[in-house]
Order: C-alpha cells, then sequence, then structure tokens
C-alpha cells in the first residue's frame, strides 16, 4: 500500500520547490533513505533475497556491533571488564557472558574475514561447478580489478572529510597542522603507507585519519590471495580442490595467520553452500531410513548448530583485558596453541574469535530462525549501509560523544583556601544528569547515549552509502568495462595458440 505524499505549506520557501519531483531531488540524498522512502515511495527501490542474503544481514548486525564497542571502549570503559573480577566495582548486567555481545566488537572483525572469503568466492566457485571456467576466470578478473577500487575509495573520500574537520578544529585530536598543504601530505602518506598499503598482511598499521580503517589493508591483500588460491585450484578436482583448502587453513593457522585461515574459510564455506544445495542433505535423502531417522539426524545437527552458536557467542565476549581472570574464557586461553600462545596479548582471542567466526558463519546458514532474521527488513538495511557504518562511525563518534554524553559531576578536592583546592565540576550532558556513579546509572547514561548518537550514526552511514559508496561500486564498474578489451582474435594470435 502506498502512504501518500504529505502537502507542503504554501510559503516562498517551498513555492520554489513546490512539486513533488522538485523536493524528491532536494530532500532525499539528505534524508535517511527508509524516511525518504515513505515520504517518496514513487522512487522506492525494491531488495531481492538471494540464497546468500543472510550474510549480509550478518554483516550488517556486526557493523553496528562494532560502532557500539567503540562507543563503550571510548566513553563507558568500565562496563567492558568481565562480570564481578574487580571487587572493587559493583558489577553490570551488561558485563554478563552473552549480553556483553552487544559492544563485543573484536570478534565481528573476524566474521566481517570471514563473509568476505564466501561472498568473493562464490561466483568463481559456482562457475566451477557449473563447468564453466570462462565464466571463473571472467569472474576473478573483473573483482581483482574493481577490489581496489570498492575499498580504498570510499575510504579516500571519509579521510578528506576527516582532514577538513581537523584543520578547521571541528576534530580536535591531532591539532590543526600550520597549513592546508601540510595537512595534506601527511593525509596522502597516510593513504599511502597505511590504508592502502596491504603487504603488512594482518598488521595492524594504525591509520591517521581515522584508526578505525586498519582492517581495510588486510582485507585486500587477503582478498587477492583467496582469488589466487581460486585461480590455482580451477581446474583440479573437487575433493582435491576441498583438500588443499582445508591444508591451506591449517598452514594458515600454524603460521599465526589469522586473517588467512579466515579467508581461506569463507572460501571452504561457500563450496560446502553450493554442494548442499546441489543435492540433497545427508538426513533428507531418501536413502537414509525412514522419516523418524531423518527426524533424529535433522534434531543431531541442529543441536550441533546451536552449541556452536552458544560457544561462539560466549567466545565473543573475550574481555580486552584480565581473560586470565575471567571464568569460562581463561579455560580457552590455556588451551590456545602455538604460534597464538606466543605472540602477542591480543594474539589468542584472535585464534579463538577466527574459529568461532568460521563455525558462527556456518551455523547461522543451517538454522532456519536465524537465516530467516538475518534475512529481515532491518538486518537487509544494515548490510546495505555496513560499509558506510564502518567508514563514518569513528568520525561521528570524534564529533558527537562529547557534547552529547558531557561530563559527570565532580566534587571539589581538598579545602578553600589551602594550596591543591578544586573547585567543583558541575555535571552536564548526559552524564551529568544521569550520573556514572554505579554500574546501574552507568548502564543508564551509556543507553540513552546510544539512543541519542547511535541514529546520527546511522543517518550519517545512510548518507555516505548513497552519495558515496554506491557512486565508488559504480564508477569501479564503468571503469572496468571502459577498459575491457574486446576485440575479436587476429588470425595471427590464433595461429600461435594452435602452434603452441
Amino acid at each position: 500500500m502506498l502512504h501518500s505524499v504529505p502537502r507542503f505549506p504554501a510559503s516562498p520557501v517551498f513555492s520554489r520547490f513546490g512539486t513533488r519531483q522538485s523536493w524528491n531531488s532536494v530532500l532525499r540524498p539528505l534524508l535517511p533513505s527508509f524516511v525518504a522512502d515513505y515520504l517518496f515511495p514513487d522512487h522506492r527501490p525494491t531488495w531481492r533475497l538471494h540464497s546468500t542474503s543472510y550474510l549480509d544481514g550478518l554483516r550488517g548486525i556486526a557493523s553496528v556491533i562494532v560502532f557500539i564497542c567503540h562507543y563503550t571502549e571510548e566513553n563507558f570503559g568500565a562496563l567492558t571488564a568481565s562480570y564481578g573480577i574487580h571487587e572493587d566495582e559493583p558489577p553490570g548486567l551488561l558485563q554478563l557472558p552473552y549480553l556483553r555481545i552487544i559492544f563485543s566488537g573484536r570478534p565481528m572483525v573476524h566474521i566481517f574475514f570471514v563473509i568476505s572469503g564466501f561472498v568473493l568466492s562464490y561466483k568463481p566457485i559456482k562457475a566451477i561447478h557449473a563447468r564453466d571456467l570462462d565464466q571463473c576466470y571472467t569472474a576473478l578478473a573483473s573483482s581483482t580489478f574493481r577490489r581496489a577500487f570498492r575499498l580504498f575509495g570510499p575510504c579516500i573520500v571519509s579521510t578528506l572529510i576527516v582532514l577538513y574537520l581537523f584543520q578547521t578544529g571541528y576534530l580536535v585530536d591531532p591539532a590543526p597542522l600550520d597549513t592546508w598543504t601540510k595537512q595534506f601530505w601527511r593525509w596522502k602518506g597516510a593513504v599511502f603507507h597505511q590504508i592502502s598499503w596491504p603487504w603488512a598482511w594482518d598488521r595492524d598499521l594504525r591509520p591517521a585519519y581515522d584508526i578505525h580503517l586498519w582492517t581495510i589493508p588486510i582485507e585486500f591483500v587477503h582478498s587477492m590471495l583467496l582469488f589466487m588460491v581460486i585461480l590455482m585450484l580451477s581446474r583440479v578436482r573437487l575433493r582435491i580442490r576441498q583438500a588443499a583448502v582445508f591444508g591451506l587453513m591449517a598452514y594458515c593457522l600454524a603460521c599465526g595467520k589469522w586473517a588467512g585461515f579466515e579467508f581461506l574459510a569463507g572460501l571452504f564455506l561457500a563450496e560446502v553452500h553450493l554442494l548442499q544445495h546441489a543435492q540433497p542433505k545427508a538426513w533428507e535423502s531418501s536413502d537414509v531410513g525412514d522419516e523418524a531417522d531423518k527426524d533424529v539426524l535433522a534434531s543431531i545437527m541442529k543441536v550441533l548448530h546451536l552449541s556452536l552458536i552458544f560457544v561462539g557467542l560466549f567466545i565473543g565476549g573475550w574481555p580486552n583485558f584480565d581473560a586470565d581472570k575471567t571464568p569460562g574464557i581463561r579455560y580457552f586461553l590455556a588451551q590456545t596453541p602455538f604460534p597464538f600462545a606466543a605472540m602477542d596479548p591480543l594474539a589468542p582471542q584472535k585464534f579463538w574469535f577466527g574459529l568461532s567466526a568460521v563455525f558462527i558463519v556456518w551455523s547461522v546458514g543451517e538454522l532456519a530462525f536465524l537465516r530467516n532474521f538475518f534475512e529481515g527488513p532491518v538486518a537487509q538495511y544494515c548490510g546495505r549501509i555496513s560499509y558506510a557504518v564502518y567508514i563514518c562511525h569513528g568520525p561521528v563518534l570524534g564529533l558527537f560523544q562529547e557534547p552529547v554524553l558531557g561530563l559527570p559531576y565532580s566534587p571539589p578536592t581538598g579545602s578553600p583556601g589551602m594550596p591543591g583546592f578544586k573547585k567543583p565540576i558541575m555535571g552536564w550532558g548526559v552524564k551529568g544528569h544521569l550520573g556514572v556513579a554505579n554500574s546501574t546509572q552507568t548502564t543508564v547514561s551509556w543507553f540513552f547515549g546510544l539512543c541519542i548518537i547511535g541514529p546520527m550514526v546511522i543517518w550519517a552511514a545512510d548518507v555516505f552509502w548513497r552519495a558515496v559508496d554506491t557512486p565508488v561500486v559504480n564508477l569501479g564498474k564503468k571503469l572496468e568495462n571502459a577498459c575491457l578489451d574486446n576485440a575479436e582474435p587476429s588470425p595471427r594470435s590464433q595461429g600461435y595458440s594452435a602452434a603452441a
């Protein structure tokens, strides 16, 4: 059912843009897309689900959790500690296992990488299964050509915006440089040597202008690794290809290369997904006993996948500090194999995050109720703007978190007239009005601050998605088409090929 378009009041301002078409052209780019679609239903896009749409939804929810993670860590750090391990601080409910997944952003990065491996592999692997190697090679060439535009293009635009905000003083850390020229050359160095420099593999290069973009070069270089592996194995038999991919996954873990393991695991899951859709599952096959036997097998598999989700979400609550003191987590920490156990303090969690990400992505696709949730409208919307949320949330937090959250009341220290006396500081913002003196106040302040800043992030990401992200994707496609060599082979080249 279409909603009627509201009538705008007659005034000199509105009369200038009095038609629906003119208002559509003015307002639509500035409003969140779901608001614009409601006001202007004539231009509402249609979104169709496909067999892997649930992965888009999962990636979208994960990107929102990454934003909530950085919001929480930067403003309510006390909530990130494990429940009850600090006797001098009363615990809050959000610190409990499973509940704390709402702000556990680090495991979400590993889910991103597994999903990327799956999605980037899906089309060429599908062509291999169809015995269409030409289509496989075309898909690989196209993905390789456009990958840099897809990943780096939006980051270049976003960091240019951050450059402007730094130099004009809207963002205060770091301070503005003496000239715009110096600021530009500093930005160029960050883009060349941190954001778009992929050959550090899985190192965190901590990019200037937006430290959250540290995953982008890792994403790019492992995309190239993935394409090379698919090309290498495109002509071999199915079981040999699966064994080779599984062996490379094990090799990456043995070398401490968590991102390589995750991308290749995505490739492995993509092939499993295609095989499952090509033939009935074991418990659905007519070769497996009677209906009762099938029901038992289906129940066993459901329990298995629920257990994997259950364990994966528990591991996802791994704290940033004091893992060795956290019940349950300290067990996994003690079981971390070499070399992850000896690399650095964060390496053990990366090992377990990688394993749990693989099992979560696999199990979500096997459990109908989870797959339906991630195919729902909210998750799918988050999926469409997921990359924009990831890119935009850092600058938006830098601009608005301090004005919105403010500071809590600070009592006076010392005695009036004596050295070291400090006057009380009146609280302001969310923290000043609601307080952070105990876990209840902190949780309430966290929630209300999130309700204010969250829509700002979604709005900014929605606009960035339509104004920058989608046009960059389209630009990559146009450049690829413009550069393609579609000429017919010459007689000389055909004779050379025959002679070869």
